[in-house]
């Protein structure tokens, strides 16, 4: 039970739900009570301003005559409109005793309270009659005003009332509806942020670190879904290359031997072209089996032991290691830069590989006559350089793919080693720069500036 709250604590979905949710229950039970309350209070208001203007007319217009007759000389348009009666109001003027002293046409004393009198000031309404009742007095004596208005008819305040009502409830309707994509906001926008982040935590995940997995921290219910989901299939790729890489490994290893038997086999063989050629052929075999089984290597180790050495030392001792292999193809072969000692940190073992393949690969794939030049970076590297047709921008794009060779006729390769020098350059946080041009030979530049020591 708590993993389900737990869940839906967290869900995108039941968050926005929740939010709208809150928010009409709110609406739902404010806005009722609002608008009553600001239409009562309008009506009230205005019916009380209005009769209180009506009221204070006719008292300012109280005339008591030498004969005791009491009389309202109201202007002749307000006169108009109370003796027609057509505008439902009406006024009458009382003495303290409740005698009627003057009065409109219309006045209704019978839908009057009866304690009206008691009163200082009293608003009162009966049926569709509201009143008002002021005290006031005029020439020394004290008298009432009563004026009061019949709201079925066109004078009543209705009009007013609705204007003022609806500027009121449209403030309260404003406020409620801004607070709808506001409280959205406050609440998705951290999701939101958090997806994004995601998001970029994808791009950033390496084809070349099977093991990398997102961190669903953080995420809503069912973003946390989909990278958990993510994260098992990452894991299955992972096994399912780690089973690749143990399969290859194992079948280098186990050709090596039946190989062996069958370079035996040739070297017996009478000395002609046909020998020869089993020997290159075998040779070749036997340089693609070393390959599969160095990257089978590299792939399966999760960790590698790091040393210091000079990098100068370890690249004259590949090159002279490599130097008969390059000559006797017809190329040339140099070492620039080994003047100075280069120490840096690194796998002694994965960096004479990459600097191996470096120097194999411009063996095989430029012509006899080429010249091949080792440099010995300063800033801490190698660079592996040669005169030969070169690729173009395209292939160089390519050259570090598995499998994938720029030329595609030559079959003494399988297209592997480049890409366990990148794979090296990555253990070692280097970088693997190629610069070629058709016909202008190609450049291989592993840098090594992290690894360089102080």
């Amino acid at each position: 039970m708590k993993r389900l709250v737990r869940r839906a604590a967290t869900s995108l979905l039941t968050r926005i739900l929740l939010v709208e949710g809150i928010t009409i229950l709110v609406a739902c039970l404010a806005m009722p009570f609002a608008a009553r309350t600001v239409l009562e209070r309008s009506v009230r208001t205005i019916e009380r301003d209005s009769l209180r203007q009506q009221a204070d007319l006719v008292a300012s217009h109280v005339t008591h005559h030498a004969d005791g007759r009491w009389q309202v000389d109201l202007p002749r348009e307000q006169m108009a409109i109370y003796a027609s009666g057509y505008d439902g109001r009406a006024f009458a003027v009382t003495a303290s005793d409740g005698r009627m002293l003057a009065h409109s046409p219309y006045a209704m004393p019978d839908l009057w309270p009866r304690d009206l009198e008691r009163g200082h000031g009293q608003v009162f309404a009966t049926g569709a009659v509201v009143g008002l009742s002021l005290p006031f007095a005029a020439h020394g004596t004290p008298i009432r005003i009563v004026v009061t208005q019949d709201q079925t008819r066109p004078g009543a305040v209705v009009d007013d009332v609705v204007r003022s009502f609806l500027a009121h409830y449209f403030l309260w309707l404003v406020g409620l509806l801004l607070l709808m994509p506001l409280a959205n906001i406050a609440m998705l926008w951290p999701l939101l942020r958090r997806l994004r982040h995601a998001a970029r935590e994808a791009t950033q995940l390496s084809p070349r670190d099977p093991g990398a997995r997102f961190n669903p921290a953080g995420l809503p219910a069912e973003a946390g879904a989909l990278v958990t989901a993510i994260n098992d299939l990452l894991g299955r790729v992972e096994d399912a290359l780690i089973l690749q890489q143990e399969f290859a490994g194992n079948v280098a290893h186990e050709l090596h031997t039946p190989l062996s038997t069958l370079r035996l086999s040739a070297e017996r063989m009478a000395p002609g072209h046909e020998r020869d050629g089993a020997l290159e052929q075998i040779a070749r075999m036997a340089h693609v089996l070393d390959q599969l089984r160095d990257l089978a290597s590299l792939e399966h180790k999760g960790t590698h032991a790091f040393e210091t050495l000079d990098l100068t030392e370890l690249t004259i001792d590949v090159v002279a290691q490599l130097t008969p292999s390059v000559l006797s193809g017809g190329r040339g072969i140099a070492v620039s830069g080994a003047e100075r000692k280069i120490m840096i940190r690194a796998n002694r073992g994965l960096l004479m590989m990459a600097i191996t393949n470096l120097v194999e690969n411009a063996r095989l794939h430029t012509p006899p006559g080429t010249q091949i030049e080792v440099t010995i970076l300063r800033a801490g590297g190698v660079a592996v350089a040669d005169n030969g047709p070169g690729v173009t921008e395209e292939q160089a794009a390519r050259l570090t793919r598995r499998f994938w060779r720029a030329d595609h006729k030559r079959s003494d390769g399988a297209g592997l080693g480049l890409s366990i020098v990148q794979r090296i350059a990555d253990v070692h946080g280097a970088r693997l720069t190629i610069r070629s041009e058709p016909g202008q030979g190609a450049n291989f530049m592993l840098s090594l500036e992290r690894c360089l020591l102080a």
